[in-house]
């Protein structure tokens, strides 16, 4: 009797390690019955073979009848599936040893007395539960979303860790009783144990520390672009101020072309003082200063490489998303959509359309343009296989994360857009 109440609480615990390892979402009702009844299934399917196969029998077996079903039925209701889903799997295997190697190192104890594995293992399920929840699921958590690759080579450790333990006889309960079996078990289990750990520690330090070199990236750039356009905007005044300067210069020739009749020169003269002076002015296409600031140089320079732009631009005077972020994310969407267009060989084929609209307090940014070629995603973001090229994107996403907002970048039929909700 004291060994299916065993069996059953092992099972208990093993589902909730998967269950935490997993980091369900489960909704109020429909997560709970399902979990509810899968666990109800698995427990009735295993006391059903351990009676028809006998205790021992059942133990040697204990991978097909338990493990197996464990693992297809959490395929069913688990976001991880496949190699993930096993190295979930794997690692419960794993953590399931610490509270049977315990009450098997208490029981060598006392002449081995199969009651005392069974109350020292069951006592040291809630106390491992907890360790487990509070200090090994966070890191493995952030392992597993964090990264997509490398999941076989991860599957070696806790592999390795289950082939020995089955080829060393722990699921054959005369061999388990053996004491340097028993002690050799427990040294291995505590060697996985602990490079599950620094594993998990090292990836974590990694990842936060590439995390903060990719910032420090990002906002070098966006400092970089800051400066650019701060450049470019005093370089626009000061053409200003000389063209004012030399307004009575302009005036003095012009004069001299009437008074010899030369309307022709007059008319080129005057074309090109236009074309100068329309380099210097800020256009406006909204109420913001700001972002007209931003957008008169840049859709220059793309007209002056026959590049048509289309722009549709309606954001109010007081906008919630600070000045700076503006230019982070115009700068770098436009800059990019003039590159692309750069290339096209056909000039009536270089296309830029800018629509900014603001609604509900939420700001809609949208930047399409032509391209030739293929862009290559990576996560859902475009990358540049040029190097220090591909930046502008990860700046403008890191600066709509400050937002809280929603940024998306697709590729189809020749047009890029990358769309921004502030």
């Amino acid at each position: 009797m004291m060994e299916l109440i065993e069996f059953f609480v092992t099972m208990g615990y093993s589902i909730t390690l998967m269950y935490m390892l997993l980091d369900f979402e489960v909704k109020p009702k429909k997560g709970v019955y399902i979990m509810g009844s899968f666990m109800t299934l698995l427990l009735i399917s295993g006391g059903f073979v351990w009676l028809s196969l006998g205790y021992q029998s059942f133990m040697i077996l204990y991978p097909v009848f338990v493990q197996a079903p464990l693992f297809i039925g959490f395929w069913f209701i688990s976001k991880y599936r496949g190699i993930k889903l096993f190295f979930v799997l794997l690692t419960v295997i794993v953590l399931s040893s610490p509270p049977i190697l315990v009450g098997q190192i208490v029981a060598a104890f006392f002449g081995y007395n199969d009651v005392v594995v069974s109350v020292v293992s069951l006592v040291m399920y809630l106390p491992i539960t907890f360790i487990v929840y509070k200090y090994f699921r966070p890191l493995f958590l952030y392992m597993l979303r964090n990264t997509s690759k490398g999941w076989a080579t991860f599957c070696l450790i806790p592999l390795s860790y289950n082939a020995f333990t089955f080829l060393l006889g722990r699921y054959d309960v005369e061999l388990v009783r053996d004491e340097p079996l028993l002690w050799l078990d427990t040294s291995v289990a505590i060697l996985i144990i602990a490079a599950y750990v620094l594993i998990l520690r090292f990836f974590k330090q990694t990842r936060e520390q590439l995390t903060l070199q990719n910032e420090q990236t990002i906002l070098a750039i966006q400092v970089s672009a800051l400066q650019d356009r701060s450049e470019t905007l005093k370089e626009s005044e000061e053409k200003a101020i000389i063209y004012r300067h030399d307004q009575r210069h302009h005036l003095h020739l012009i004069n001299g072309y009437l008074a010899d009749n030369k309307l022709a020169e007059i008319k080129e003269y005057i074309t090109e003082i236009e074309k100068n002076i329309d380099d210097t002015v800020t256009i406006k296409y909204c109420e913001n200063t700001a972002v007209n600031l931003i957008l008169s140089p840049y859709i220059n320079r793309a007209k002056n490489e026959d590049i048509m732009v289309e722009s549709q631009v309606y954001i109010p005077k007081d906008c919630e998303v600070s000045d700076m972020d503006l230019c982070i994310i115009l700068s770098n969407a436009i800059e990019n959509a003039i590159k692309a267009c750069r290339i096209i060989k056909e000039s009536h084929n270089r296309r830029i359309n800018i629509s900014c609209k603001s609604k509900n307090h939420r700001l809609f940014i949208q930047v399409t343009n032509n391209f030739s070629g293929e862009v290559t995603f990576v996560e859902n973001m475009p990358i540049s296989k040029e190097e220090n090229h591909g930046f502008g994107t990860k700046s403008i996403a890191a600066t709509v994360q400050k937002y809280n907002g929603l940024c998306s970048f697709t590729a189809e039929s020749g047009v890029f857009k990358a769309r921004i909700i502030l």
